[in-house]
Order: C-alpha cells, then sequence, then structure tokens
C-alpha cells in the first residue's frame, strides 16, 4: 500500500480544518481532470457510478493517487461497474452499492487480487475469483466491506456525504491510513498503530471539543 503512518504529525498539520466530501462521477466525460482535482485537495472522495460502458481514465494513475490520498475513500453504485472503473472501487474503504449493483472484475495486473483480498479477506475474495469476478451487493455486504443502499441513487449519495458532516478532519487523515494497514495486520501491530492515532487525535484537542460540544448541545467547531 502506498498510503503509510510515516510523519504523522506532518500529516495533520497539512490537514485543513473544514472538508466537504467531493463526489466524482466516473461516467462524467470531465471524471480524469474532476478526479485529479479531487486527488489535489484534502479532503474525503466519493466514487460514484450508475453503470454503463465505463470510464477512460488512467487507471494505473488514479489507482495509486486513490491508495495514497489522505482522507477516506468511499463508493457509490447503481448498476454495474466493469473494467477501469470497478478497479478503481476497490480503492474505496467502503461502498454504498443499489441491490442489483455489482462489480465485475478481471485480472489487468494493477493488484486487483491483492485490493479484492483486502476489502474481503480471502476466502470471500477467492470465491469472487472463482466465481467469474462478479462481486455482488449481498457479498460485499456479507464481507463487511459493502452496505446495500436502501434509497435511490441520489439518496445514497446524500447519505455517503453526510457520514462526514460534522467529523473532525484531522481524525479522518488519521483514519485513512489504519483503514489501508489494519485489515489482515495480526492484533499486536494492529494496536501499535491504533494507539499511535488515539495519543495524536488527542494531542489536537478535538476529543475534547467533540466532548464538549455533546455535552452543550451543539456543533463541535474543530
Amino acid at each position: 500500500m502506498t498510503n503509510d503512518f510515516s510523519k504523522p504529525r506532518e500529516r495533520l498539520a497539512a490537514t485543513p480544518r473544514s472538508v466537504r466530501a467531493e463526489a466524482v462521477d466516473l461516467g462524467a466525460a470531465a471524471a480524469g481532470p474532476t478526479l485529479g482535482a479531487a486527488l489535489g485537495r484534502r479532503a474525503p472522495i466519493i466514487l460514484t457510478s450508475r453503470g454503463g460502458k465505463g470510464s477512460i481514465l488512467n487507471t494505473t494513475n488514479h489507482l495509486r493517487g486513490l491508495l495514497a490520498h489522505p482522507m477516506p475513500v468511499t463508493g457509490v453504485l447503481a448498476g454495474t461497474a466493469k473494467g477501469e472503473d470497478a478497479v478503481l472501487f476497490l480503492a474505496c474503504d467502503g461502498i454504498l452499492m443499489a441491490p442489483k449493483s455489482a462489480l465485475l472484475l478481471s485480472p489487468s495486473g494493477r493488484g486487483e487480487a491483492a485490493l479484492l483480498s483486502l476489502r474481503l479477506g480471502h476466502a470471500a475474495a477467492s470465491r469472487v475469483w472463482f466465481g467469474g469476478g462478479r462481486l455482488s451487493a449481498r457479498e460485499a455486504e456479507k464481507a463487511g466491506w459493502g452496505s446495500i443502499a436502501r434509497g435511490g441513487f441520489d439518496d445514497a449519495l446524500e447519505s455517503a456525504q453526510g457520514r462526514f458532516e460534522g467529523l473532525s478532519p484531522r481524525a479522518l487523515a488519521l483514519l485513512r491510513p489504519l483503514l489501508l494497514h489494519e485489515s489482515g495486520m495480526p492484533a499486536g501491530p494492529a494496536r501499535v498503530l491504533e494507539r499511535a492515532a488515539f495519543a495524536l487525535a488527542f494531542e489536537t484537542g478535538d476529543p475534547g471539543e467533540g466532548i464538549a460540544a455533546f455535552l452543550e448541545k451543539r456543533k463541535p467547531k474543530f
């Protein structure tokens, strides 16, 4: 993985005090420039697709960029994503999928197998690969990586954007490396990373502000 936990204080210092998740429609004509611009900003990214013919992005570069992005990356999918788009969705830390949506994956040398194992676990990833490469919404939810959207596409996108509202940007910056590295990691090293992130979070003062805002029934001011 290209997103590590080195220089965490520098990571926090460069994090804006206020962020808004940026949605990138992979099916849009300007998907490449839009995603490139989003990767240049330190804000959560939401990849979206309604299925269809897919995008014509430089998948290798954008995949690396998404994995190295300092903030969480999530996805919203309605329909079937295949080819380049399906690979990019594997860079998401979590994904909201319509009940009948799916990812259609095939080996292309971009690390799909490793990413699929990271997201689903080895057993579930093997079932997908040997089952033809189709990852359904139900299988993604069963593995704990995906959630099935109960409303329409717009409702799912609004829900994904709403998940970041009111959260500490600096806590989100500490969260991303943990999401990428703790999956499959032995408990001992994972706890070391968690303790480091926990201590750094308290150095920012954000946990105290969050508790105070809860007790005073107001929005926190991170």
